[in-house]
């Protein structure tokens, strides 16, 4: 899809050749907790088969769900844990990544509605001393151009300084304020509200700002703003590598060397995710996905108002169809009907993706427990799952 990929390949030699595999190693406990499935969903034959060609082609384990009037369906194959041959669950949750900017979104909206921020005011309405040090020309900026991805601002995932520093020390991430600091003085790669690039960095302010505008840190708003209200049990931000194990996560693989010699990079998978704060930091299940984005499309998150604004679409100046709203990326899997969107995420070990079809009202989640951020065969074969599975759901009658 459109989101960028981290292609870290030119940074593998600097990779610590002492690090050894069992580095990353993390065992697992068994996923709590289940949820009520239809077990005659009209769709479970087609989705098991494509995940299951998927997985005999090399993909450690796939899981996915369909939420749409027939019901909630979730279908795994494959492995949540290689080593031990362990299976995923109903309830095994998932690092969600930037699915996360989707939530993140939905708080700015809200915020929206009760006056406290405008969408078109400039970073410098807002005073944060992180931002204004370390944005260059932030007086330019709206709020919504970092919804957007229309600010210009590099992402900071792909700056040097931060790639080398995963493959050095991956176990050890960055703080938020260090991560700003890498931003100081990199120009903007475009005039602000001209173009499109998606950028990690822009959710990383939207953070600061949330937190400055209420006084609450980003934690404590996902509680009291989304968790509590819809009554998500298996939505977390920024857990523990132990209370990973606790509600039991699957472990995560890494074709470092685009040689298709997996490699359990779980640690660095939950080490990447606790420091990607509002662009990439929820982890949920399933059924708490789908719940909540069946609560943002039907007004229990933002007003219709504002999923209406949150689907206004920009195009990049080299793109062919639009590419992004505010926390949504734009689909259109079907010529003629009416466009699809949602979210995808990727992690260094994993890669999920949230989709809505409107005429037919299905939510699709797909979550793999393995990561495609090299150039290399990974990549081809989870885009190509993620595509597949899309292209049914879209297509469906």
């Amino acid at each position: 899809m459109k989101k960028h990929l981290v292609l870290i390949a030119v940074y593998v030699s600097l990779f610590l050749a002492a690090c050894q595999k069992n580095l990353f190693d993390q065992p697992q406990q068994d996923a709590p907790g289940n949820v009520q499935v239809n077990p005659n969903h009209p769709m479970k034959d087609s989705l098991q088969y494509i995940i299951n060609k998927y997985v005999a082609a090399g993909l450690p384990g796939v899981q996915v769900a369909v939420r749409n009037n027939d019901g909630f369906y979730i279908a795994s194959s494959g492995y949540a844990k290689l080593e031990t041959r362990t299976a995923f669950k109903t309830g095994t949750p998932s690092w969600l990544f930037s699915i996360t900017k989707v939530y993140t979104a939905a708080m700015v909206l809200k915020m929206k509605e009760r006056g406290l921020i405008s969408l078109d005011r400039k970073l410098t309405d807002y005073p944060v001393p992180d931002i204004e040090a370390n944005i260059s020309r932030a007086g330019e900026i709206s709020i919504r151009m970092l919804l957007n991805h229309s600010s210009g601002i590099a992402d900071l995932a792909e700056l040097p300084e931060f790639m080398v520093g995963q493959l050095n020390d991956p176990l050890h991430q960055p703080s938020v304020k260090k991560r700003m600091e890498m931003l100081k003085g990199k120009p903007l790669l475009f005039e602000p509200g001209t173009d499109f690039s998606y950028s990690n960095s822009n959710y990383l302010v939207l953070q600061l700002l949330l937190e400055k505008i209420t006084g609450r840190d980003y934690q404590s708003l996902l509680n009291t703003e989304i968790i509590t209200p819809l009554g998500l049990q298996h939505t977390w931000y920024n857990p523990s590598e132990q209370q990973t194990i606790q509600y039991g996560f699957p472990n995560y693989y890494f074709d470092r060397f685009a040689n298709e010699q997996l490699e359990n990079v779980s640690r660095w998978n939950t080490a990447l995710a606790n420091a990607s704060n509002g662009y990439g930091g929820i982890a949920a299940d399933a059924a708490d996905v789908t719940s909540f984005f069946s609560a943002l499309l039907n007004g229990q998150v933002v007003s219709t108002a504002s999923l209406a604004e949150m689907k206004t679409w920009i195009t990049g100046a080299q793109s062919t169809q639009p590419d992004y709203g505010l926390g949504l990326e734009y689909s259109q899997y079907l010529e003629g009907s009416t466009p699809q969107f949602g979210h995808e995420g990727d992690g260094i070990g994993c890669s999920t993706q949230v989709f809505y079809v409107p005429d037919n009202n299905s939510i699709l989640y797909i979550n793999s427990n393995t990561g495609r951020k090299l150039f290399g065969p990974y990549l081809f074969k989870i885009t190509d799952m993620k595509n597949e599975l899309c292209r049914y759901v879209a297509r469906w009658r």
